[in-house]
């Protein structure tokens, strides 16, 4: 299952170590060994590893990630050592119920969900079964492994080899994790605009300088629980995402802090060829949602923030928006699509076959925003 990227990597930033004001807390020993032995013997033979961790691979033939971000028992996240752990890979032998913002790989392990359509494969070797690239791919230029192709196979191309080099799956994405970065403490909610904080969810690049990485306010817990039984309201509770309306014809870092910015590092097409004229022509990603005609009702009468169909802000800050502004706020990638994977075709958040206009229900998906589609 050759890897698509949904989450680009087209954003700069310079490595910087951190020591101090960790945001990762516990025992060091929950995940590092100094000589990769304990009581006189070796900790296995797969090692020693960088980093001095414990573990590379997570049994399940995956990055080094999904040693501690896997569990048989939870979808959503377990304490380590007193430390929150999200559950981004769930193996149990039925789909997740319940999981985070971002999804989960469950639906594209081979073995499990085996549908590449429904998400990212961070597999190692696992190739697509339906795609040779990334869709809307508009960089081509790196090679068959690099990260803006696929997340299946170890980079060993030409360029960024110091920073690229041997990375795959998760690190595809999070290119730079620091888990002891000057971030918000574990477990709590809060706002990170910096290198210094790592960026939101460690979403930084690889290009353009040291200034370069994804904005927004961090949910402590991951939204872990705002799904769970199709209960999606979490007006009060939820990640914030940041979006630029300035240049709808453009990807990439030229788009800012956005995490719009972030997907068009692997899936520009889709953003900078959005109109012809006046006319859509893709979906919008990171436009003003009109504060006329159908969008003005996005919400309902309330305009209720709903996390099932997040909406990016001009700007964010320590406490989350309740409601949505049309006018002001942006449609954007997240909108529509989980980046770790979802129950639905396309890492989409809904069941988009579904949707029948004028058919009266739910308003979630298309019809939050599109109100009247649904009379």
């Amino acid at each position: 299952m050759r890897t698509f990227i949904i989450l680009g990597i087209f954003l700069g930033l310079i490595f910087v170590p951190y020591r101090v004001f960790a945001h990762v807390s516990g025992s060091c020993s929950n995940c590092h060994t100094m000589h990769y032995s304990q009581d006189g013997q070796p900790l296995g033979t797969d090692g020693p590893h960088q980093h001095l961790l414990i573990e590379k691979q997570g049994g399940h033939n995956s990055s080094a990630c999904v040693t501690c971000h896997s569990s048989q028992t939870s979808s959503t996240y377990e304490d380590l050592g007193g430390c929150k752990v999200p559950i981004v890979f769930y193996y149990g032998s039925s789909a997740p119920t319940e999981y985070l913002a971002g999804g989960n790989f469950w639906w594209v392990k081979e073995g499990l969900g085996n549908d590449d359509t429904k998400g990212h494969n961070v597999f190692l070797g696992e190739d697509d079964d339906n795609l040779s690239e990334a869709p809307g791919n508009s960089v081509g230029t790196c090679g068959t492994d690099a990260c803006h192709i696929n997340l299946s196979q170890p980079y060993s191309g030409p360029d960024m080899v110091f920073v690229l080099n041997g990375k795959y799956g998760c690190e595809g994405c999070h290119l730079n994790v620091k888990h002891h970065a000057k971030d918000h403490p574990n477990g709590e909610s809060g706002l990170v605009t910096s290198a210094d904080q790592g960026w939101y969810r460690f979403l930084s690049g690889h290009m353009s300088g040291n200034t370069h990485g994804v904005e927004g306010y961090e949910h402590g817990e991951w939204e872990a629980g705002l799904h769970d039984g199709g209960n999606h309201q979490g007006a009060t509770d939820h990640n914030e995402y940041l979006g630029d309306d300035s240049n709808t014809g453009g990807y990439g870092f030229a788009l800012g802090h956005t995490t719009t910015a972030f997907c068009t590092g692997c899936h520009g097409v889709f953003h900078q060829q959005q109109k012809i004229g006046d006319s859509w022509v893709r979906h919008p990603s990171d436009a003003i949602i009109p504060n006329e005609r159908e969008y003005q009702y996005v919400g309902g009468a309330t305009h209720l923030y709903d996390p099932l169909s997040p909406v990016a802000k001009p700007t964010v800050d320590t406490t989350p928006d309740t409601t949505v502004t049309p006018g002001t706020d942006m449609v954007m990638c997240l909108s529509c699509h989980r980046p770790h994977g979802s129950p639905y075709p396309d890492l989409l958040r809904w069941d988009y076959l579904s949707q029948e206009a004028g058919g009266g229900g739910s308003d979630i998906g298309c019809f939050y925003c599109h109100t009247q589609k649904n009379d």
